[in-house]
């Protein structure tokens, strides 16, 4: 078995996401839904009903009457802070441990996961729209291929590294030259693979090679920039780090600036403190 078969392989060996996550992004997703109809899919679910009534009743919210209904605390919590813990709870046990081939730490592909999902939204905001939840979805997971992808990038990161350096390549394009596909067509699959929608698969598949992504390429912009600041911000980097072709297209096609990155950069500064407070999310150094 090569490398690429022994990677593919290794994807079916993943939990499935929860069916509960996949109806209630539907129904976030619905222009028409309300926060009764997404109160109605999650209700059932103990986990994400214990989950969202810690966080309300948080020393972080400092409310005077502790909340008992999940109905009252996703009335007072709003669609994105919900978002934001239903995903906390699906999605971190598979980001949240080490990728040592990418050379992250435990917690630093989660963090670097969470901040490119605040960043679709913090962008978004610049650009006078309203922040949306299959955006936030597929920043948050758009290195799931990380995680298998690791163990293999590894055993052949020096061969990865002197290809970058000697001939000038991405680091997505060494590794898919070495082993046969690279982290972001591993991701897509993988989401495929868990009947995410399309969009998100596409979206992912292009994260950073935004200038491929056709149709979905409003989106994939978004989520490309959100990841590359990121990784400038020096959150979850990595062995990869910015070994990524920039694309000052994306920059234009939005109308934003250096001055505009470096709001980005302060303003996910407190964001990733406000998200730490929810999941006491383990720092990790830049």
């Amino acid at each position: 078995m090569n490398d690429l078969q022994a990677i593919v392989e290794q994807c079916r060996q993943l939990p499935p996401f929860p069916a509960v996550i996949h109806r209630a992004l539907e129904v976030m997703n619905n222009p028409h839904s309300t926060l009764q109809d997404i109160i109605e899919v999650i209700q059932y679910d103990q986990s994400i009903t214990t989950n969202v009534l810690k966080v309300v009743n948080s020393s972080y919210f400092g409310l005077r009457r502790p909340v008992g209904s999940l109905q009252d605390a996703v009335l007072y919590l709003g669609l994105n802070p919900l978002l934001e813990i239903l995903f906390g709870a699906s999605g971190g046990s598979v980001l949240t441990q080490a990728v040592d081939g990418y050379d992250l730490e435990a917690g630093a592909l989660w963090k670097h996961s969470v901040s490119s999902a605040l960043l679709s939204q913090i962008i978004s905001r610049r650009l006078n729209r309203e922040p949306n939840p299959l955006e936030f979805t597929a920043a948050l997971i758009h290195d799931i291929g990380k995680v298998i992808m690791s163990s293999f990038v590894g055993g052949q990161v020096q061969r990865i590294r002197e290809k970058v350096e000697r001939e000038g390549l991405t680091f997505l394009e060494a590794e898919k030259e070495i082993l046969g596909i690279d982290h972001a067509e591993l991701s897509a699959r993988i989401i495929e693979e868990w009947r995410f929608p399309e969009k998100i698969v596409t979206v992912i598949r292009y994260h950073h090679t935004p200038l491929s992504a056709g149709s979905e390429k409003d989106t994939v912009f978004l989520i490309y920039l959100s990841d590359l600041v990121a990784i400038m911000t020096g959150i979850g980097g990595g062995v990869d780090g910015l070994s990524y072709a920039g694309f000052k297209q994306v920059m234009q096609y939005f109308r934003l600036n250096e001055k505009d990155i470096e709001l980005f950069m302060a303003q996910l500064g407190e964001e990733i403190k406000r998200v730490e407070s929810f999941f006491q999310l383990k720092r990790s150094s830049p």
